[in-house]
């Protein structure tokens, strides 16, 4: 019934279209379409949609119907900021549209089109490394499906954000699939400081607790995904999450396509590394209705250590899409991932020279044995071990095995429709539910009998983890010439189990697997029971003083509210601990969240090419869940301690602000950034007296952490095929007061943050010619210290990478055939990667008082082949 109509594209000042933008296969082009009624001898132009993100097979546009003949699909709350483009303005609703789940770049961007048939085709994000975002208020760049596509099957989203200026990311495996270890920090924030979606449903802060949410490699298989875009500095006012104090992360997971499709993929690798990949695409039905399901299942051996060594997962997706009259259209997303990790051990500097790079743990029942009997005082340790003096924690050195094994399903349901050809209405409901356990074969308490006679030197302690939750976030959006208003809520009601538990072995063996749940626990150190609730409204406004002018601002509210139940204690033998009492273990509840915390940003577009944008914002950070001694939470100390902190107790805010400049056109994309910080109410979990006294751990405000720098990318395509990208940052986190404990003061004042490189720096070559690509880059990050005081760092560390494909299309009875082939750290080289995976301790000048460190992987190489029907 409909077209596209080139006088259209004139019409609305645009040049620039795809024919195959609504149905293009995973790809993530932008695009003009313009639409025209064949049964119209005049041939009238009746309607203009923008940016047709084809991953997602979406048009959006301003007239969604005309007579109800007209069938498109209705997206995001701020869709219909689309109309101002197709009225000649600037790009400047772009930051509505990214936050919403649109392509949060283009290349070509309508508010970076020329005006005339001489205008230069842009950069798009299928070309280039990464790609600045035009017409956004704050700093935000994207990665797309074609370049997550690049990097070795089965490598997390996130490792694939260490390309991007300000991220740091590390990990001791070369997938960073193992969760334990792998790191992001932005701009002075970690990981558990961030904010992270999928589809705009809240992940939580992807710690290795799952505290609320989980990881995104278990929540979206990767070869699904579709785009994934990062705020380095203030996420969107919009973004469920109630730890972004930094910058935010958006995963945005593929559409089912539009024709029948089978996909395959088979991958092998370094240390037994297997990958199976399916996927099926049922098309468009003739009842409207289009859905896709994928599996895979990967397993790989740990490059080191014997034993249960062997990483596997298997994970489902489903996702189905039913449009719903001419103005909306219904979406339904599943996920069940189930995934057993074992562990690598956390070393220390001594341990790594004098046992060795490729330490890890026994994995032998016997020499853990002889290690866990010489810990006690009888016999020797086993070699290489026994090298180890007394003073250099041999106890620690190495223990039978650990691991973490997690069971998720997640899931949700998402209804957008238009209201009006002003008034756009989305609304998505979630659940999740997560089963974990980890597992550490420890020497610190023996297995005992009913009797309590010690049959074992060694028990097995487990953290037990249990997710239960649900919410929906809903939002209109309403459009005028000048204005685009959106507002929204978030609901979230979660219940989460976290237990400490010990399960006995025998001196013949272990008696449990690394890769299963364990059973009949001999003691329960403690369980606890947090529930809690979330609520959340924003109001924003788009208002463009000029054609070249777009200020942004708005505000939330958030309130975070959970309490801590403690539901068993010292049970099973409890005379192991006869002077237990519940008055050891903190219980009550805690508030935090803010009234209000405005976000404010400009975007000044100098000329067709150039654009400089400022913003700031206040965010604000939740109380973290936690039972006796664990992490950063308010309840992991004595009921007299939680007392003393629930009238003085501030949540960890931050104050941050950027100003940059972009620069787009037909051969370079570049941007650079000024960023200041203030991190308020540190949060530390501090010992208040003598440990040997039995001090309990309190959570102390500790000050803040003052953050300045710059950072900078450029993509530039230097000849016919070839481009170079090249990203840079210099920043300095410094704290900004000493530490004040029952013990003394420990002078960290004007000391760098902890794992902050002030360094960072990352290129890529890439030739691409038809079928073949290949590439080449390389990652530089300074030096990090991992003690308060600033008394030990690892060194600087710099890894290069290649990968190589080819694809041919149409060969026999396959639409598509592709090999591949990735090598990480291409020289080999050896050096410290994760820090901080035990926390951070105030000094440690002779590297053995905390166990905190994960060495790199070596040279890895997969190889990849896929197949299209």
């Amino acid at each position: 019934m409909f077209q596209l109509a080139s006088e259209c594209m004139q019409g609305c000042g645009f040049l620039e279209y795809s024919l195959t933008c609504p149905v293009a296969e995973n790809d993530a082009l932008n695009c003009v379409v313009c639409w025209r009624d064949e049964t119209n001898p005049v041939g009238e132009s009746i309607g203009c949609a923008h940016r047709c993100n084809a991953n997602s097979a979406e048009i959006k546009p301003m007239l969604l119907s005309i007579g109800g003949t007209v069938t498109l699909r209705m997206f995001s709350a701020v869709a219909v900021a689309m109309s101002l483009f197709c009225v000649g303005r600037a790009g400047a609703q772009q930051g509505q549209v990214a936050q919403q789940g649109q392509p949060a770049v283009g290349a070509s961007q309508p508010g970076q089109s020329a005006t005339n048939s001489e205008a230069a085709t842009k950069l798009t994000t299928t070309d280039s490394v990464t790609v600045t975002a035009p017409g956004e208020t704050r700093s935000e760049q994207s990665i797309d499906s074609k370049l997550l596509l690049e990097a070795a099957p089965g490598t997390s989203p996130i490792q694939t954000l260490a390309r991007l200026p300000s991220v740091s990311v590390t990990s001791a495996d070369p997938y960073g699939a193992y969760e334990w270890a792998l790191r992001i920090s932005v701009r002075g924030f970690n990981q558990n400081q961030l904010g992270f979606t999928l589809d705009d449903v809240p992940l939580g802060d992807m710690s290795y607790g799952n505290l609320n949410g989980l990881h995104i490699s278990r929540a979206i298989i990767d070869e699904n995904l579709g785009r994934v875009t990062l705020s380095q500095g203030t996420g969107s006012l919009e973004t469920a999450s109630t730890s972004n104090l930094g910058g935010a992360v958006q995963f945005f997971s593929s559409d089912p396509l539009e024709k029948l499709h089978f996909a395959a993929t088979q991958s092998f690798g370094s240390f037994n590394g297997l990958r199976s990949f399916a996927r099926f695409d049922s098309g468009s039905l003739p009842t409207r209705t289009k859905f896709y399901v994928a599996g895979v299942y990967q397993r790989s051996d740990k490059w080191k250590s014997v034993g249960e060594i062997n990483q596997r997962y298997f994970q489902i997706n489903a996702k189905l899409t039913q449009f719903v009259g001419s103005k909306g259209v219904f979406t339904f997303y599943a996920d069940y991932s189930n995934r057993q990790e074992v562990d690598y051990q956390d070393l220390n500097k001594v341990w790594v020279q004098k046992l060795g790079y490729g330490w890890d743990n026994y994995g032998d029942w016997g020499k853990s044995i002889q290690a866990a009997n010489a810990c006690n005082g009888v016999g020797s340790y086993p070699s290489p071990v026994s090298v180890l003096a007394a003073n250099e924690d041999p106890c620690d050195a190495g223990y039978f095995g650990a691991a973490g094994l997690r069971k998720d399903f997640l899931f949700y349901a998402n209804y957008k429709m238009a209201l009006t050809n002003r008034l756009t209405w989305k609304t998505t409901a979630y659940g999740h539910r997560n089963d974990g356990r980890g597992l550490w074969f420890t020497p610190y308490l023996a297995s005992f009998d009913s009797n309590y006679r010690v049959v074992s030197p060694i028990s097995l302690r487990t953290s037990e983890y249990g997710i239960s939750r649900g919410g929906f976030l809903t939002s209109l959006s309403y459009e005028t010439s000048h204005n685009t208003l959106e507002g929204g809520v978030w609901f979230e009601k979660e219940s989460f189990d976290l237990a400490r538990r010990f399960y006995g072995t025998t001196l013949a063996a272990p008696g449990h697997s690394l890769y299963d749940f364990p059973t009949n626990p001999f003691y329960t150190q403690w369980a606890y029971n947090f529930p809690s609730t979330v609520y959340q409204i924003h109001l924003q406004d788009s208002y463009k003083i000029t054609p070249a002018v777009n200020v942004s601002a708005g505000f939330k509210t958030v309130e975070t509210n959970m309490t801590g139940n403690l539901v068993a204690f010292n049970t099973g033998l409890s005379g192991l601990n006869p002077t237990a009492s519940a008055a050891s273990y903190a219980q009550g509840s805690l508030q935090s969240g803010k009234a209000f915390l405005p976000q404010v940003g400009v975007n000044w577009k100098l000329n067709q090419a150039d654009e400089v944008f400022a913003d700031v914002a206040d965010n604000v950070r939740a109380f973290q869940a936690g039972g006796n001694g664990f992490g950063n939470s308010p309840w992991g100390t004595s009921q007299a301690g939680f007392n003393a902190l629930t009238s003085s107790l501030k949540p960890e805010s931050s104050w941050s602000e950027e100003v940059g400049y972009r620069h787009t056109d037909n051969k370079v994309m570049a941007q650079a950034n000024y960023f200041h910080v203030n991190f308020s109410n540190r949060l530390l979990a501090i010992q208040q007296g003598p440990a040997i006294a039995g001090g309990a751990s309190l959570l102390s405000n500790v000050g803040g952490v003052t953050t300045n720098g710059v950072d900078a990318a450029a993509s530039v395509r230097i000849y016919s095929g070839w481009s170079l990208y090249n990203a840079v940052t210099f920043s300095k986190s410094t704290y900004d007061s000493d530490v004040t404990t029952a013990s003394g003061s420990i002078a960290t004042r004007g000391k760098v943050a902890v794992d902050s490189p002030q360094f960072l720096y990352k290129d890529e070559l890439t030739y691409t010619n038809k079928g073949f690509n290949a590439h080449i880059g390389a990652d530089y990050m300074s030096k990090r210290y991992f003690t308060y005081t600033n008394d030990n760092s690892v060194d600087g560390r710099f890894i290069s990478d290649f990968g190589t494909s080819y694809k041919r299309e149409e060969v026999g009875p396959f639409n598509e055939l592709k090999l591949q082939m990735n090598i990480y750290n291409l020289a080999g080289a050896q050096y410290y990667s994760s820090i901080g995976t035990n926390g951070f301790i105030a000094s440690d000048p002779t590297s053995v008082s905390n166990n905190t460190l994960q060495v790199g992987s070596p040279r890895t190489i997969s190889g990849m082949f896929s197949v299209k029907f």
